[in-house]
């Protein structure tokens, strides 16, 4: 009994000791008001959603970098500060770093800061890899019609881990770490070591060829091998196009241009993001949007005079995200975010 009783009161003793010094993570920061101002906005966000969490804590590297690089769903404030918001306690949150162990911090059983209303998890240790524990990249790179392959390179930047947020999303940030570039030689391989067993972005890139990019992830023991990739170069398309707040369009409003595939259009300059990217594929092109909600309708082919007074309220299926496009096609466009409706007609040359 006697015991059963002192390890109650050690484990009782321990939990004040680690809730007392986890409470205290505000009062260390050398930049209090900083880091007020973000644990304002984190409640912002979860009154928005109705739901969440905040938390507050320092992330420390175990060795050589900067700290403000470590990537995670929030930013990373100067000397490792950290608050934002959180969905939930069941779901980790990942944080990463170049040549680091991930780490993935737990939130089940972190004590809340009541009088703050918010879980203060302390300070978090990111371990460095030995050599010996870092991965290997490889990958064969191809230009088509034989370009310059020296002209050609691979960047990868680390991806984020585990995330969790009311909105799923990450929040921007201001510093980043420049890319980690690797060279292709002329034999068209292209190879580095020194890699986390983590996800990275990787961006394939030479001039006049179209870039292609999507997440990789290294394994420990096992080098990444990309095989061979392709780049191709870009189709040239024409669009003809009328842009209007709503149906009928007027012709006098015709205007053309002519861009390589690949690129992302907005038919007016006003906003900040843009209408339709044309992507290629395999010598395929296909349309995707950028911002929702955002409505496609092909209308078939012909001349686009023929459409100027289409009728909204007799218009068939809308076309799925990523639709491939027809050649000749006349397409409506209604996006209805930024309040315009855009008819126009594609040629691939």
């Amino acid at each position: 009994m006697r015991k059963i009783l002192f390890t109650i009161i050690i484990s009782a003793m321990v939990l004040i000791i680690m809730g007392g010094c986890a409470f205290n993570t505000i009062e260390k920061c050398p930049d209090k008001k900083k880091l007020e101002a973000k644990i304002d906005k984190a409640r912002k966000t979860i009154e928005k959603f109705e739901w969440g969490h905040v938390i507050v804590g320092r992330v420390v590297l175990d060795g050589d970098g900067e700290v403000r690089y470590v990537n995670s769903q929030m930013e990373i404030l100067p000397e490792g500060y950290f608050a934002g918001p959180i969905r939930d306690l069941a779901r980790p949150v990942g944080f990463r770093m170049h040549q680091y162990a991930p780490y993935d911090l737990q939130l089940k059983g972190i004590m809340k800061n009541k009088k703050r209303n918010l879980f203060d998890i302390g300070t978090i240790h990111m371990k460095p890899l030995r050599q010996d524990e870092l991965i290997d990249f490889r990958a064969n790179v191809a230009l088509e019609e034989g370009g310059d392959l020296s002209k050609a390179s691979i960047q990868l930047g680390v991806k984020n881990g585990p995330v969790n947020t009311p909105s799923n999303g990450t929040e921007p940030r201001r510093y980043w770490p420049d890319p980690i570039k690797v060279t292709v030689q002329e034999s068209s391989l292209a190879q580095a070591s020194g890699f986390s067993p983590i996800k990275y972005w990787c961006s394939i890139t030479a001039p006049e060829y179209l870039r292609k990019s999507f997440t990789i992830e290294f394994n420990t023991g096992q080098t990444l091998d990309l095989g061979t990739i392709t780049l191709e170069k870009p189709k040239q398309i024409k669009l003809d196009y009328i842009v209007s707040e709503e149906p009928p369009f007027d012709l006098n409003n015709l205007t053309t241009i002519r861009m390589p595939a690949g690129t992302r259009w907005k038919a007016v300059d006003d906003i900040y993001g843009w209408d339709l990217e044309f992507k290629q594929k395999k010598g395929v092109i296909s349309m995707s949007y950028s911002y929702a909600p955002c409505y496609l309708w092909d209308l078939g082919d012909g001349k686009i005079e023929q459409y100027v007074n289409v009728n909204e309220n007799r218009l068939g299926p809308k076309l799925k995200y990523d639709h491939r496009v027809s050649n000749e096609h006349v397409y409506l466009l209604h996006q209805e975010h930024w309040k315009r409706w855009v008819l126009f007609k594609v040629f691939i040359e």
